[in-house]
C-alpha cells in the first residue's frame, strides 16, 4: 500500500475501528474475488472495510469525497459515483454472513441426500490434487446455483470467531489455496494461521451442497506447507511425541492406561474383537473406555487390548499435513494389529474410526488386516442379536453428530438406534443434525492450535442448538467432541452434561 492508502486506512480506523479495516495482502486477495472459479471481481484493492450501520457508511462516503478515493460497495458490486483510479480503492463489505438452516422441503432433502451419497461413493481419491478436488466439487454438485450468487461467505464453523471476515471462511481458504498454489501469494504466518484454523468439518457452502471438496484441498495444502517446513511447531512436536511415545501429547504409557486398574471385566491376551481405545479416550475420557469394557462384558464378548502397545492412529498428522510421518505411524499400527489376529477392531473414537476406515486406504494406501467398527455400531449389533439386555432409564437427551463419524464416514443411524434402544430414554433431535449438524469446532487440530476458537464454536453449538430444546444432557460418539463441548458448557455456565453414547448404554445395562 502506498503512503496515501496508509493515511486513508488510518482515517477509516477512526470511523469503524481497527478490527474492521483490513489491509493484509491475504485479505485483499480474498476480497478481490466473489467466486472461487471466476476472474477477480474487483481491481487491485488497497483497503477492505467492514461496516454494519448506515451511519458508518455515510461517514465513509463523505471521507471518500474529501480524500478522493474510490469506494466499492460489495452488496451492490459497484462504485459510489467515482471512476476507477489506480489507487486507492476501498471495498466496503456491507454484506451479512449467511445463516445455516436445515432444508425446508422434501425435494431439497432428497436432492441433498442424493448428492451426498454420490460424493460418499466417490471416496477421497482427490486429496492429492487441489485442482481436481475443486473441479470435482462442481462436477458433483449444482454449480450453477453457486455461480449465480452475487456474494458467498461459505458456512464456516470458525468464521464467527474472526468477526466473519471472509478470509477466515471456507471460501476464503479456498481462495488462499488458489493464490498459494498459483504462486500469487507467498507463504506467510497469516496464511498458515488461516489454513490451520479450519476444523475440516466439511460443512462448507451448506446451502448449495453438503460435503464439499474444500476440506480435502485444505488438507492437501497443509501437506505442501508442511513439506516446506512451515507447519506450526506444535504439530511437529506432536509428530515426535507420537513416534517416540505413541501419544500425541507425550503422555507416559503407564499414566495413559492407568484406568485399566479399575476394570471389572479384564481383556484377554488375544480375541476376535480388538478394542482400540485411542489417545483422547485413554487420556481425557477414560470413563468411555470403562463403559465399553463393561458393555462387552455384559454381552459376554471376549475382547483384547493393545494397551501400552497401542500408540496413536495418526489422524492429527494427516490433518496437519505431516503425511510422511502419518504413513510411518500407520504401518507400525498395522503390524501391531496383525499380531493380534483379531477379526474386528472396535473403537469409540470417531477420529480413529474415520482414519482407519477412510484415510488409511484412500490417502495413505494402507489397508487394515481386520474389519473396523465404531462402538455404537458394534453395541447396536449386540442388541439386535439379543446379546445385550438394557434396563430402563428415565432420561431426556439430544445427540450431537461428530463430523468424522457422520459427514465423513456416513454413520448417522446406529448411534441414534442405540440410544433409542434404551427403555425410557427420550431422544430429542436438534434443528441442525445429521449431514448438516453444526461442528463442535475441535476437529482438524484446531483444539490444539487455537483452543479459544474451538470453545467458541462449541458454545454456538450448545447455545443455539441444544439449550432451546430444554435438555440438560447431550450424548455424542466422539471423545474430542465430548471434551470440547464439556469445556464450553462449564466455561459458559450452560449446565449441559455431555456423555459418550456408550456411557449411557453402560448405565442402562447395569440397571
Amino acid at each position: 500500500m502506498n503512503q496515501t492508502g496508509t493515511n486513508i486506512a488510518d482515517d477509516l480506523r477512526q470511523i469503524v475501528g481497527p478490527e474492521n479495516v483490513l489491509t493484509d495482502i491475504e485479505d485483499l486477495y480474498v476480497y478481490s474475488y466473489e467466486h472461487v472459479f471466476r476472474k477477480q471481481q474487483y481491481p487491485k484493492l488497497d483497503v477492505v472495510l467492514r461496516i454494519r450501520s448506515k451511519e458508518q457508511a455515510q461517514e465513509v462516503f463523505e471521507l471518500a469525497k474529501k480524500k478522493g478515493f474510490t469506494v466499492i460497495r460489495r452488496s451492490v458490486g459497484k462504485t459510489e459515483g467515482f471512476r476507477f483510479t489506480r489507487s486507492p480503492i476501498v471495498l466496503v463489505d456491507d454484506t451479512a454472513p449467511p445463516k445455516l438452516e436445515m432444508p425446508s422441503t422434501t425435494k431439497e432433502k432428497e436432492h441433498i441426500e442424493k448428492n451426498a451419497k454420490e460424493i460418499f461413493r466417490a471416496g477421497h481419491g482427490t486429496f492429492r490434487n487441489f485442482a481436481l478436488a475443486l473441479k470435482t466439487l462442481f462436477m458433483k454438485m449444482p454449480a450453477s446455483k453457486c455461480l449465480e450468487r452475487a456474494t458467498c461467505s461459505g458456512y464456516c464453523t470458525v468464521a464467527s470467531a474472526f468477526n466473519n471476515v471472509e478470509t477466515w471462511s471456507s471460501k476464503g481458504r479456498a481462495l488462499l489455496i488458489r493464490g498459494f498454489t498459483g504462486r500469487e501469494l507467498q507463504p506467510s504466518r497469516k496464511l498458515t494461521d488461516v489454513l490451520y484454523t479450519c476444523s475440516l468439518c466439511g460443512l462448507c457452502f451448506a446451502e448449495c451442497f453438503e460435503d464439499t471438496q474444500v476440506r480435502k484441498a485444505i488438507m492437501d495444502t497443509r501437506r505442501h506447507v508442511a513439506e516446506k517446513g512451515l507447519a506450526p511447531d506444535l504439530f511437529t512436536v506432536a509428530a515426535k511425541n507420537i513416534l517416540m511415545t505413541g501419544d500425541v501429547a507425550g503422555t507416559p504409557t503407564a499414566k495413559r492406561f492407568g484406568w485399566m486398574r479399575n476394570l471389572s471385566v479384564m481383556p484377554l491376551e488375544k480375541a476376535d474383537v480388538l478394542y482400540w481405545v485411542g489417545c483422547v479416550v485413554a487420556s481425557r475420557t477414560p470413563h468411555t473406555a470403562m463403559a465399553v469394557a463393561n458393555v462387552l462384558g455384559r454381552a459376554d464378548v471376549d475382547f483384547s487390548l493393545l494397551a501400552e502397545k497401542e500408540g496413536c492412529c495418526g489422524y492429527v498428522l494427516l490433518a496437519s499435513g505431516l503425511w510422511k510421518e502419518a504413513k510411518e505411524v500407520a504401518l507400525r499400527v498395522v503390524e501391531r494389529m496383525k499380531k493380534t489376529r483379531a477379526k474386528v477392531l472396535v473403537t469409540s473414537c470417531a477420529g480413529c474410526y474415520y482414519t482407519f476406515s477412510k484415510l488409511y486406504p484412500e490417502v495413505l494406501n494402507v489397508e487394515l488386516p481386520c474389519e473396523v467398527r465404531h462402538t455404537s455400531q458394534f453395541a447396536y449389533g449386540l442388541i439386535k442379536d439379543d446379546l445385550l439386555e438394557l434396563g430402563e432409564l428415565n432420561l431426556k437427551l439430544a445427540y450431537h453428530d461428530p463430523c468424522s463419524l457422520g459427514r465423513h464416514s456416513g454413520v448417522f443411524d446406529e448411534p441414534r438406534d442405540l440410544l433409542k434402544a434404551v427403555p425410557g430414554l427420550r431422544l430429542v433431535e436438534m434443528p441442525l443434525t445429521r449431514r448438516r449438524a453444526r461442528c463442535c469446532g475441535a476437529g482438524g487440530g484446531v483444539w490444539a492450535f487455537n483452543y479459544q476458537v474451538s470453545v467458541d464454536a462449541a458454545f454456538v453449538r450448545l447455545a443455539q442448538d441444544v439449550v432451546p430444546l430444554g435438555v440438560d444432557t447431550l450424548a455424542t460418539a466422539c471423545p474430542t467432541c465430548q471434551v470440547n463441548l464439556r469445556h464450553a458448557s462449564v466455561k459458559k455456565s450452560l449446565g449441559i452434561k455431555t456423555y459418550d453414547v456408550m456411557e449411557i448404554v453402560a448405565e442402562s445395562a447395569c440397571v
